[in-house]
């Protein structure tokens, strides 16, 4: 998983830095270029970059149109003003500034220092995981409104699964960097943003999908059950077996009585107490054969695994055999 970790005083390395993670733009420092400073944290997840940026004084930065990505801002410290390429906003800590591939964009901030969450999104990924919750086809730019409330609401909640991409850049080598987390949760991010953001397809998002067959779900579920260890995502599942994201849920809401993503919960930790039983406790440990399977927290694994089994899972592993 690449990732950049970078302070610099030099301009064109800032520049150029900022650029290769999100989009080639235009620095103007608006302060004693003697006191100019970036830092940048970031990581590429594919098709989704996530970073924590910060300038020690006032800049000003442009770019062109877009074109290959949309791209979400977050001040975490302070005001950011900025056009969208549609609209003026001023970003703050209760509000994302929402960027679109057809338009120009500036960002002028950071007088006071601070830091800034920015989300780049793919185009194509973006589009294509509109497409597969709505089932219908997406042929132009999304217009999405160029201000999410992150206060209230959609976007309070999705501020709050996108709070674990905020750790994942600043560390990149922990638990969440693991494949088989973090491309389900970049994943989410996306579709929990195009559930959270205005734009024209909303109102779809909110019909009941048509009910699959039950052979179409056992197809999935055997899917799941066959390869656990995969970094599945909901989307990624829905394809394999030509559903929706919303029919897919929607199946396993009535054929399973669970959520996609819980039952595959249920057969990792089904398959970790298997491991956890052959084990060696001199040459393993909880926490490795958790990871193996995709739980990230040990104390959630640890309760997941009570509930399930009745006893904590260190117990399993000291277990004479």
């Amino acid at each position: 998983m690449p990732s950049t970790s970078i302070t610099t005083t030099d301009q064109d390395e800032a520049r150029a830095e900022c650029g290769r993670v999100y989009f080639p733009h235009r620095l103007t420092v608006a302060h004693d270029p003697r006191g100019f400073a970036m830092s940048l944290s970031a990581v590429s997840l594919g098709t989704v970059s996530a970073g924590l940026l910060a300038y020690s004084g006032e800049v000003r930065v442009e770019t062109d149109e877009l074109e290959t990505g949309y791209e979400i801002n977050v001040p975490l410290d302070g005001d950011l003003r900025t056009w969208t390429g549609h609209a003026d906003v001023c970003a703050d800590p209760g509000t994302a500034a929402v960027y679109r591939p057809d338009g120009r964009t500036r960002l002028h901030g950071w007088a006071g220092g601070g830091r800034l969450f920015g989300l780049k999104i793919e185009r194509s990924v973006l589009e294509e995981t509109l497409e597969e919750l709505t089932g219908r086809p997406v042929r132009s730019t999304v217009a999405l409104a160029p201000r999410l409330d992150l206060r209230s609401g959609p976007g309070r909640q999705w501020w709050g699964l996108a709070g674990a991409l905020i750790d994942l850049a600043g560390d990149p080598d922990g638990p969440l960097g693991r494949p088989v987390v973090a491309r389900p949760l970049a994943r989410g991010v996306v579709a929990g943003f195009l559930h959270a953001v205005d734009h024209p397809f909303r109102d779809l998002l909110d019909e009941v999908p048509a009910a699959p067959r039950p052979a179409t779900i056992r197809q999935a579920v055997d899917l799941l059950e066959d390869g656990p260890e995969q970094p599945w995502t909901v989307t990624d599942l829905a394809r394999r077996v030509g559903l929706t994201t919303r029919g897919l849920q929607a199946g396993f809401a009535r054929h399973v009585g669970v959520a996609p993503m819980a039952h595959l919960r249920r057969v990792r930790v089904e398959r970790a107490h298997q491991d956890l039983l052959a084990a060696d406790p001199a040459h393993c440990s909880v926490a490795e054969v958790a990871y193996r399977w995709g739980f990230t927290h040990l104390g959630r694994f640890a309760a997941v695994y009570r509930e399930r089994y009745g006893r904590p899972p260190s117990r399993t592993l000291r277990e004479v055999r």
